[in-house]
């Protein structure tokens, strides 16, 4: 699992290490992220894959497509 996160981040063009998406930190906007923002569970669940915000999964996914 740890190995498909870092090939997310990257595929994407992320050169940050996974220690960020551990520290709760979005790799996008490198905000802290709390897991009471997302507005369902499946937000969540792409937030453990990816380590997106719930503002850059709307931004990335598009929010009509992300609801």
């Amino acid at each position: 699992m740890e190995m498909e996160k870092k090939s997310f981040l990257k595929s994407l063009g992320f050169r940050r290490e996974i220690k960020i998406v551990a520290k709760c930190t979005c790799p996008l906007c490198e905000e802290r992220v709390d897991e009471d923002e997302f507005r369902s569970e499946a937000f969540v669940k792409e937030f453990k894959i990816s380590g997106l915000c719930q503002g850059c999964q709307d931004t990335v996914f598009g929010y009509r497509v992300a609801w």
